[in-house]
């Protein structure tokens, strides 16, 4: 979260209720106006989350949930939401098999608004997200930078950097996003990667998964979900670098398992071309992550609790894996049609 704009706040106590006294806690949740994404159709538009809390398109969600809503106040430049804590395992490593596990609850989700669920169209809603991410800071720059491969340690680990390969990506941005917007739409997170996610269980002991940090809620081609699910739970290493080759087709195995539990019975090669091409694009901006941040080392390994030499392998395990799909990517989007 963005000091300047935004900010968290856990309240606590205890509360006697009939007769007995029980512990009581809630999340405050603060925005301020920030003229710069003062506009609702901006990626990153300030008010979106508290929008889309009080509008009450996250109530009842299928698939996942969000923390339920106590009270909000909207004054002007600064608005306010009591949000429900939810247990957090926030802290805990997951194993692989729970990604694979949200990854169906995530297809579930957005499953359902593509088979008899009606999708969502408040004007706050994101629309090309993933489009207004990318293009958010001059990725290509660091590609083509000497400065971001030469440090030992990048140098390392990318023996011969992907200079050609992220060109190609750069100029096949536009052609994939026009594709990815013109094909099925579906709600989405889009922000759903490890720290805005937590783990919990039904009262009957079912797996559930409730995402919080909706600030990027919109519609999004189906696959996108689960394409920032992977990529970004892998960018700060919060799930384990050696496990992406098996994570990432898992997790898109139960992705779709999860969208045919929720009625969809569209093309998968669709929902494949959507994920291939979102994770790349998702991760254009690695190149630049690691020209600003490889020198900062003391706040990288505490970032991501591992040495950095570790780190940027994680990172060129990532971004090989991300440019192989991106080649995927480039090979269905003309079977498609």
């Amino acid at each position: 979260m963005s000091p300047d704009t935004r900010a968290l706040f856990r309240w606590s106590g205890r509360a006697e209720v009939d007769g007995v006294e029980r512990d009581w806690s809630l999340i405050l949740k603060a925005w301020r106006r920030d003229p710069k994404t003062d506009d609702a159709s901006h990626w990153n538009y300030w008010k979106r989350e508290f929008l889309a809390y009080t509008s009450g398109v996250l109530d009842e969600l299928p698939g996942i949930s969000a923390p339920r809503l106590f009270g909000a106040s909207d004054q002007g430049d600064v608005v306010f939401a009591w949000l429900e804590e939810v247990g957090s395992d926030r802290d805990e490593r997951w194993p692989a098999d729970r990604y694979v596990t949200t990854a169906l609850h995530l297809g579930r989700f957005n499953g359902a608004y593509v088979a008899d669920r009606a999708l969502p169209d408040a004007p706050f809603l994101t629309r090309t997200y993933l489009r207004g991410w990318t293009n958010w800071l001059p990725w290509s720059d660091a590609v083509r930078s000497r400065e971001t491969w030469s440090h030992p340690l990048v140098a390392a680990a990318f023996p011969t950097p992907p200079v050609a390969r992220l060109e190609r990506l750069q100029t096949m941005a536009t052609p994939l996003f026009d594709r990815l917007e013109a094909l099925p739409q579906t709600f989405s997170h889009l922000d759903a990667w490890r720290a805005n996610l937590i783990a919990t269980r039904s009262p009957s002991g079912d797996e559930r998964t409730v995402a919080v940090d909706w600030s990027f809620v919109g519609t999004a081609p189906v696959g996108q979900e689960v394409a920032i699910l992977v990529g970004g739970s892998h960018i700060w290493l919060d799930a384990e670098p050696d496990e992406l080759a098996s994570v990432s087709p898992r997790a898109f195995g139960a992705y779709v398992e999860g969208l045919r539990e929720a009625g969809w019975r569209g093309d998968e090669r669709v929902v494949r071309f959507a994920y291939a091409a979102s994770a790349p694009l998702y991760l254009a901006l690695l190149p630049l992550w690691i020209a600003r941040n490889v020198a900062r080392r003391e706040w990288l390994e505490r970032k991501c609790g591992r040495p950095i030499d570790e780190v940027v392998r994680g990172w060129a395990i990532l971004l090989d894996h991300a440019l192989d799909l991106a080649d995927e990517a480039y090979e269905l989007v003309g079977r498609l049609d």
